[in-house]
């Protein structure tokens, strides 16, 4: 390894400055001994200075006449010119060294050279700086780099991050590193201490906009460079970018608003940087991949503005195809839920009339519903009975009802204590809940012969047992919803039934709207029972508690079920 590599990283995850970086640039301090200061530097580093005069003298750099000596080069041409080429060649051998698994090292030098031959050619022909603007296009892209030299674990997208446009491939950055290149490329600046002058067009050439720029302190020439570097992106680009007939049209437009270029004379440099990067390859000794020909991008891109004019009139005919199939598809699963809906409303019980003492009404917000109830006599004349609501909406839900609904009717038929039957479904739901799915459930037993009903309240909203002088007694959940928690313990309470009435309601009831922006709540149901007394008969006043609630402008929101429970004049 030559003795200017450098392979440590610092916290910023940025390699640490080489010695000769720091030295040459000590240069510049040497001014009254800088003959003897160079020559020392090139006794240290021989081969680094061989190869830095070599470039010096090739006639694709043109620096200057054909020299004997860097110090000659220093003094003919000046010391930052000289630095900069000095850099690009340290930068260059200190970051190739890393190696991180999905970048292609060739690839990203070769596109680096691509900016920066692109950023030169435009220097040469506005009037910057040739060699100024070559070496801010190929430090441009170091950040890129230097974000996945930090985070190595995400090197395999880099393949995909290099076919972006520029503009994307930012966002790109933003998302996957959180971070920008050109927000990392100035702290590798800052920490090496190289480039002052070229650190703020730079750090805002994805900025280059006039409005922009004159509002950023940028003096005029750093402008026209920002604008400059922020063309040779796109440029570079061309070669790279999947969407070539997008990123060409780019450049074209970028290339006639910024620097007044004809279309012809834009094509005419897109077309030179495959040899310019060649040439520069070569005298570098940077070793960069086969390219492709610019006539092929030119074919590849005029296929594709086909291909989109093709793909439009296909997008337009498999568009009607599609709104077709959706058409059918929702008419099959129109057709398939108002099925179900008949199958949901065949688990609810037949109603008996009045002469029974329980009656009960389910409306549903949409086709199918989470709410139920259900009754049903045993042999030895007791009634079983519930009301249950299910959490979420949709196809879950009403599954999840139909099989606690279910477990409850054939459950019931053999455990004639509803305590313990709760306890089976619970622990039966908890084995099979899915997505957090719950039951709240009011269950209850009424006994004819005792006149008592034994009541338990699984997460529900109270139970309201009403005397005839109106009184109300709240019954409210003594435990968690079903499918909760496993082997939870349910407690009865004990009601004489007598004269009063017992309503059980689910959530969309005293949550529903009685006008535009009020809500029934549980003070509003009061009050409407209340107001009702036993004037009308029970399904009458089930039905006069729902019409409080579909007569809105507002639909339902959530289902709305209830369930009323009182002797008949029969019994």
């Amino acid at each position: 390894m030559s003795a200017y590599k450098t392979v440590n990283l610092n916290t910023s995850g940025i390699p640490d400055l080489p010695d000769i970086v720091r030295e040459f640039l000590g240069l510049a301090d040497q001014r009254d001994d800088l003959e003897h200061a160079v020559d020392k530097l090139i006794e240290k580093y021989p081969d680094f200075f061989q190869h830095l005069l070599k470039i010096i003298n090739s006639d694709h750099f043109n620096l200057t006449n054909k020299v004997n000596s860097v110090y000659q080069a220093i003094s003919l041409s000046g010391i930052e010119r000289v630095s900069q080429l000095a850099l690009i060649q340290i930068i260059y051998s200190s970051l190739n060294q890393y190696r991180i698994s999905g970048l292609d090292m060739q690839a990203f030098w070769q596109d680096s050279l691509r900016r920066a031959v692109s950023a030169r050619m435009l220097g040469e022909l506005i009037g910057l700086d040739a060699s100024l603007c070559f070496t801010a296009g190929f430090i441009q892209d170091i950040g890129c780099f230097l974000l996945f030299l930090k985070q190595p674990d995400k090197g395999e997208i880099w393949t995909e991050l290099r076919k972006r446009e520029p503009n994307a491939r930012l966002t790109m950055e933003k998302n996957v590193f959180n971070d920008k290149h050109n927000t990392q490329l100035s702290l590798f600046m800052e920490a090496w201490n190289i480039f002052p002058e070229m650190q703020l067009p730079l750090s805002l050439h994805h900025y280059h906009k006039d409005k922009i720029l004159s509002n950023s302190g940028l003096s005029e020439l750093d402008q026209q460079l920002c604008k400059l570097i922020h063309c040779a992106d796109w440029m570079a680009a061309v070669y790279t970018a999947d969407d070539k007939s997008y990123v060409i049209n780019r450049c074209r437009k970028i290339l006639s608003e910024d620097f007044f270029m004809e279309p012809y004379r834009a094509e005419e440099l897109l077309e030179a940087i495959p040899d310019e990067v060649d040439l520069t390859a070569l005298v570098l000794e940077i070793h960069v991949q086969e390219h492709i020909a610019f006539s092929q991008i030119l074919y590849e891109a005029n296929i594709r503005l086909n291909e989109d004019n093709v793909n439009f009139q296909e997008l337009t005919l498999r568009l009607e195809q599609a709104l077709d199939e959706r058409d059918r598809l929702a008419k099959e699963i129109n057709r398939d839920l108002n099925l179900a809906r008949e199958i949901q409303q065949s688990l609810l019980p037949e109603d008996k009339g009045n002469g029974f003492p329980i009656n009960g009404i389910n409306i549903s917000a949409k086709i199918l519903s989470g709410d139920f109830y259900d009754f049903f006599a045993l042999d030895n004349g007791n009634i079983y009975f519930n009301l249950g609501d299910v959490s979420g909406k949709g196809v879950n839900a009403a599954l999840l009802m139909a099989k606690t609904s279910s477990l409850f009717r054939c459950l019931g038929k053999r455990i004639d204590e509803p305590a313990q039957l709760m306890y089976e479904i619970n622990n039966e739901l908890c084995e099979t809940s899915i997505h957090g799915m719950f039951v709240t459930m009011v269950a209850g037993l009424y006994c004819p012969s005792s006149d008592e009903i034994h009541l338990v309240n699984a997460g529900n909203p109270p139970a309201l047992y009403f005397l005839e002088d109106g009184f109300c007694q709240e019954f409210e959940a003594v435990a968690p919803p079903l499918g909760v928690m496993p082997d939870t313990i349910y407690t009865k309470a004990i009601i004489k039934l007598g004269n009063g009435s017992l309503y059980i309601y689910s959530d969309g009831v005293t949550e529903g709207f009685v006008n535009e922006n009020t809500m029934l709540e549980l003070g509003g149901l009061f009050k409407l029972i209340a107001k009702m007394g036993k004037t009308l008969s029970p399904s009458n006043r089930l039905k006069l508690i729902v019409n409080k609630l579909e007569n809105t402008i507002k639909p339902l929101r959530d289902d709305v079920t209830l369930l009323l429970l009182e002797k008949t004049d029969g019994m």
